[in-house]
């Protein structure tokens, strides 16, 4: 470790020159002043790792003292010395950033052990920062992914950061993301857990939809050696696993109802217990909801609790679709052509005006995640002969359903026509994946588990 620069500040000469010989002696590089004003033009014109501050100082007390050298330099450790031990001090002194207090006499001992180990804590604090360095640097690569980065121009775009950078600040405030699948609602999940202090903890997302009703208790609160038959060994639940971190629930609207209770249970109490434990766990994280379904009329109809709708709602964050925001389409073509051309090692081709203003026409009822694939598998079909990505390559995927769907005059689409064009939609990816339930979901890009409630809603094969 390098050698330490310490500076002594005490007005009693005798206790200031003791202090200051030994730690020379223990190789320390020692620097003393008798008046706060001499230790402050000190540390102005050169770097001090450790202040050893005596709290009865003429000018301003040691406390005030450190309270000035820490806003001069924060990463500067303070020890206190004083003749007057009383615990008030030591717990101010202790609360405003003191690393240890001495009270006099006390062995030079002591403040050497002291001073070593602060040395060791300086040097935990350089490796936690290295770290902290390299973990910024993988935030920055993974934003470079196109499946971390946030792309737009519109209003609404601005907005949605706006309310992710306010939410974020606030370390325990539950959020709920709503928007049709394809929004984008993960990506606004990850970009708060990144510009929250949790960023340095997990982020660990979970599909409501996949988890089976039986298995809810274990997976998500773990359980215990032998709690019941099969458990051979102890197993963490996700809460556990997230604990710290950023706890994300997707699809939150279809959870079935005796799942809702039980969470609504953790989310006030904040610790939960895990089978077969008597123990309880407590819970530090935050919970981010999503879901890309009408929660305020499954509470209505009695299919999501509406005590656990208020829990989640605390602070909503809305993303409209994709057509409601035009302004976006084109960066993120724009985006999306150059992410696979140069991942595909293909020379990028533009996109004509008539492409664009094609693009800017169709509704997307994909939304981000529809375009995204769609301009993939333009550049896979590419021709070197080709000057342009072609309008034939990005509208095949749906080309057996009208592109052309119009607003009503009042530019305001009714829930039956809504109802409508989803119905459209997947009997038009049903007939081209020739009824395959698994092929028509990935065409739709959404769960088989969603497409079959979605079959059944709409009356289809």
């Amino acid at each position: 470790m390098k050698k330490l620069n310490v500076l002594v500040v005490d007005d009693e000469q005798g206790y200031r020159d003791e202090i200051s010989e030994y730690l020379s002696d223990c190789g320390f590089s020692v620097n003393s002043a008798e008046k706060p004003s001499q230790a402050l033009a000190m540390v102005a014109s050169q770097a001090v790792d450790i202040a050893i501050l005596d709290l009865k100082l003429p000018e301003m007390n040691g406390i005030d003292l450190m309270k000035k050298l820490l806003e001069t330099d924060p990463e500067i450790a303070v020890i206190i010395i004083s003749g007057h031990g009383d615990m008030d001090s030591v717990i101010e002194a202790m609360r405003e950033g003191a690393i240890d207090f001495f009270a006099k006499p006390f062995d030079l001992i002591d403040i050497q052990y002291a001073i070593q180990r602060t040395q060791k804590y300086l040097g935990l604090q350089k490796q936690i920062g290295s770290i902290r360095k390299t973990y910024e640097d993988l935030l920055c690569s993974q934003q470079a992914d196109g499946s971390r980065v946030m792309i737009g121009n519109s209003d609404s775009f601005r907005h949605i950061l706006h309310l992710m950078k306010q939410v974020a600040a606030s370390k325990n405030t539950d959020v709920l993301i709503s928007g049709e699948s394809g929004t984008g609602k993960e990506l606004v999940a990850r970009g708060i857990h990144n510009l929250s202090e949790r960023k340095y903890c997990i982020f660990f997302d979970v599909n409501c939809t996949a988890v089976p009703e039986n298995l809810f208790e274990s997976e998500f609160f773990g359980h215990a050696r032998h709690a019941f038959t099969g458990a051979d060994a102890s197993h963490k639940g996700w809460f556990e696993m997230a604990n710290g971190g950023t706890l994300f629930l997707d699809e939150i609207g279809d959870m079935p109802a005796a799942m809702q209770g039980k969470l609504l249970r953790v989310l006030e109490e904040r610790q939960i217990r895990p089978v077969g434990s008597a123990q309880k766990i407590p819970l530090d994280l935050r919970i981010i909801a999503s879901t890309n379904r009408d929660l305020p009329e499954l509470v209505k109809t009695n299919h999501f609790r509406q005590d656990l709708f208020y829990r989640l709602n605390k602070f909503n964050i809305h993303i409209p679709p994709l057509r409601e925001r035009t302004e976006d389409i084109i960066p993120l073509l724009d985006h999306y052509n150059h992410q696979f051309s140069l991942a595909m090692k293909k020379p990028l081709k533009p996109i004509s005006e008539k492409t664009q203003q094609t693009l800017r026409n169709y509704r997307f009822p994909g939304n981000v995640r529809e375009l995204k694939n769609l301009v993939e598998k333009a550049v896979i079909l590419a021709n070197p002969a080709d000057k342009y990505l072609k309008i034939k390559q990005l509208n095949s995927s749906f080309d057996c359903h009208d592109h052309k769907l119009k607003l009503a005059d009042s530019d305001v689409l009714s829930l039956n026509q809504l109802e409508e064009m989803e119905k459209e939609l997947i009997r038009c990816a049903l007939q081209k994946a020739k009824n395959n339930k698994t092929r028509a979901a990935e065409l739709l890009q959404i769960t088989r588990t969603s497409l079959n409630r979605k079959i059944k809603k709409h009356n289809l094969i």
